[in-house]
This record gives structure tokens, sequence and C-alpha cells, in this order.
């Protein structure tokens, strides 16, 4: 039996889609992985004080990138294939996001007092603050590289080679102990810049004639912009509430039962989305899979949805079985309180799989025909009805935590059935007017 699984796995390797999808899952995984011992080796080197320091840079960081990035790791994909001056568009694309990556890790610098005066350690010296920026656009570059021009050459595992050289953060995160949290950081950021530089290397093997000299071709970021800023908020949206949720039931538990009963709470609600995001990341990267696909593809778009559907649901279905198998053997590792508040929420996170697995076929197919309305509508739907509808059952149900699971779930199965009467409709009407085009011809 399992000679017979390993056989259909290496099999399922062949396919373009399914192979770019394994391999952004792996990606995934290896950043995961990579961050865990990171932060393990960081806290018995430099001690938590420092180590809560560098996570809120890093935090700052990330935020930055996911606000300079403008929708252009999706456009990539979208528009790349049929691009005929691939470099202008490569170059393009980075040029916008590492300048809007260092202007806005700039603005954050020079009012960094004001705002965030704990992290006024990047104005030290001139040395902390350029290292701040540069790092910044660093991380920005290299998410571009990883979800939006790699998927779009379909050549996935440079995704995972590039986070793979990227951990060689870990070793490095050894040599700066004397700086302390400025240490941490700068470690976390020459992982970036290996990656960074690695990246660069493997763009050169999908296009020889590609040089990487920052520049920006108004008619290429024109046909760009409008696509890449709309899935900007729409992504935005899809984000949300995994930012906006732990820090509402901060506010709501703390209230009600003081600061520490509000910590644990937010502690279990954050890990179990966190473990049901991994889950979730199957529909995100097959879908991208899927556009990048249908970009390079047109004619085969739909022969394509239909493979993505099925191999997210075997998918979906197996990471459901193993989360219901052994979720609670998962969370009891971090803490007793996290298997008694959060399995319930964690096994109807993953639950919701099954229906974003339908919405991300809707969302992918509107992509492609460059509609990105739907998009939006759906990520904001999604969001502020589970941010609605789960703050309201928070205290009506047991375990607590569990209505925002509940709401999660309700907001995508009502997308779902939207989604689905749509696309069926849709393909109804394709088919009734293929069958009217043939009978025309057969009758002439």
């Amino acid at each position: 039996m399992l000679a017979g699984v390993l056989r259909g796995f290496f099999r399922s390797l062949n396919d373009p889609l399914r192979r770019n999808s394994l391999f952004l899952l792996a990606t995934h995984g290896v950043i995961g992985l990579a961050g865990f011992f990171f932060w393990r080796i960081a806290d018995s080197c430099y001690g938590e004080e420092a180590v809560g320091k560098a996570t809120a840079l890093v935090s700052v960081v990330l935020l930055l990138h996911t606000l300079a990035r403008l929708g252009l790791d999706i456009g990539l994909i979208r528009f790349l294939p049929d691009e005929s001056d691939k470099p202008a568009m490569i170059n393009t694309s980075l040029t916008v996001v590492g300048l809007v990556s260092a202007a806005l890790a700039l603005v954050f610098v020079l009012g960094v007092r004001v705002w965030s005066p704990e992290l006024s350690v990047v104005r030290d010296n001139a040395w902390h603050a350029v290292g701040f920026v540069v790092f910044a656009a660093t991380t920005s570059l290299v998410a571009v590289l990883r979800q939006g021009l790699f998927v779009a050459y379909r050549k996935a595992h440079s995704s995972l080679a590039i986070e793979l050289a990227g951990a060689l953060r870990l070793p490095i995160v050894l040599v700066f102990v004397s700086a302390g949290a400025y240490g941490i950081f700068v470690a976390w950021g020459l992982g970036g810049m290996v990656a960074l530089a690695f990246g660069t290397a493997l763009i050169l093997l999908v296009q020889r004639d590609y040089r990487p000299v920052p520049s920006v071709r108004a008619a290429v970021l024109g046909r760009m912009v409008r696509f890449s800023l709309a899935n900007y908020i729409a992504e935005t949206l899809r984000e949300l509430p995994g930012f906006v949720l732990p820090v509402i039931v901060l506010g709501v538990f703390a209230t009600e039962a003081g600061s520490e009963r509000g910590e644990s709470m937010a502690a279990y609600f954050y890990i179990a989305w966190t473990i049901a995001s991994v889950v979730m990341m199957i529909s995100y990267a097959t879908g991208a899979s899927l556009l990048a696909e249908g970009a390079t593809k047109p004619a085969e778009f739909g022969r394509s949805t239909v493979k993505a559907l099925r191999f997210m649901l075997v998918l979906l279905a197996a990471a459901i079985v193993v989360v219901f198998l052994v979720g609670r053997w998962i969370l009891a590792w971090f803490g007793p309180g996290y298997e008694e508040e959060g399995l319930m929420l964690l096994q109807v996170l993953c639950l919701s799989g099954l229906p974003m697995a339908v919405n991300t076929i809707y969302v992918t197919q509107k992509r492609m025909e460059r509609k990105v309305w739907p998009v939006i509508l759906v990520y904001a739907f999604v969001s502020s009805f589970t941010i609605g509808v789960g703050y309201a059952l928070m205290h009506r149900l047991e375990p607590e935590l569990v209505g925002i699971g509940i709401a999660w779930l309700g907001a995508n199965c009502l997308v779902a059935l939207v989604a689905g009467f749509l696309m069926t409709r849709s393909w109804l009407q394709a088919r009734r007017s293929r069958r009217q085009a043939s009978a025309e011809v057969s009758t002439s």
C-alpha cells in the first residue's frame, strides 16, 4: 500500500500543476520550520528580552513587505507567461517593490521614536538604519521571487530552493551574539540576502537574457497596475482576519477576565489558527499554480481547473483526517490549555478548507478573466462575516473560541454556494453555446 502511495506521489510530480502546488506547500513548510529553529537558537544564545525585541523588528519588516508588494507578485503570475519582454517586466516589478519597501522602511526609521520608541535601536546609528531599510527591501524582493516570478515560470522548486538558501540564517545567528537584539535581526536579514542572491542566479537559468538592472518601464507597469493593485486589496482582505482576530480575542477576554486570561486565550487562538493555516495553504498554493497554468495554456484552463479541484480535495481530505487524529497531541505539545480551548476551533477551521477549495477555483477563474471586483467582494465578505459573527459567537458556545471557527466556516460555505452556482451556470451556458455552434456547422 505504501509503495502504491509513493508511486502515485512521484507520478503526480510529472504534472506541472500538481508539482508546483506541492513545491509551494513544501516552501511554506520550510519557512515555518526554519523560523521555529531560528528563534529557538536565538532564545538560547541571546535571551528572552533580546528575542522579544528582535521578533518585533522582524514583524515590522514582514508588515512592510506585505504593504510593499502591491499585488505585483500575482500580476507576474498572470501576465509574465505571455509577455514579450519578460526581462523588462521582471525588472519593473522588482524595482517598484524594492523602492516602495525601502521608502516605507525609511519612514518607519525616521518616525520610530513616535510610534514605536522601544524599537529605536534602528536609529542608534546610521548603519542600523541602513541595515533596516536594506533588509526590508530584500524581504519584499524575495517574496516576489518566491510567490510570483517562479510560480509564473512554473518553477516552484526554485521557490523552495531560495528558502533553503535563506535557512543559512540559522548558523549566522551564532555570530552576532554580542550585538544583542539587533544582532538577531542582522542574522535574519542576512539570510534573506543570501536567498535573494541565490534567487537572482536562478532567474538566469529560466530567462537567459535577463540582467538584474533596476528599471521601470511605464508601458509594462501600466499593463499590470490595475490588476495588481486590485489583487493587493483582495489579498489584504484575505489576510485581515489573521491580523485582527488575535487582537480582538486579547481585548475581549482581558476586559472580562484580566490581562492574563486575555493573553492566554489569544495564544490558544493564534496557535490553532497557525496550524490550520497550513491546511488552508493547500487551496492557496494550488490556486496560484492553477493561475500560472491558465496564463501559460489558456485553452486548457477548464481541464486544469478540474484537475486542480480534485487535487485540492484529495490533499484537504488527507490533512483533515490527520488533524482529527493527531491534532489533540499537536496542541498539547504547546501546553494543557491549548488542547482544551483550541482543539475544536482547529478542527472547524480545517473543515473550512473544503468550501475554500471551491472559492479558490472561482477566484482563480476571475483572475484569469481579469475581473478582480468579484475577488475583492469574496474576501471582503469572508473577512467581515468572520470578524463580526465570530465576535458575536465568542461567548455563546463552548469552548468559547469555537464560535470564530464556525463564523469562518459559515462564511466560506456561503461563498462556496454562490460561487458554485455561478460557475455551474457559466459552464452550462458554455456547453449550450458549443452545442449550438456544432449544430450550425453540421447543418451548413
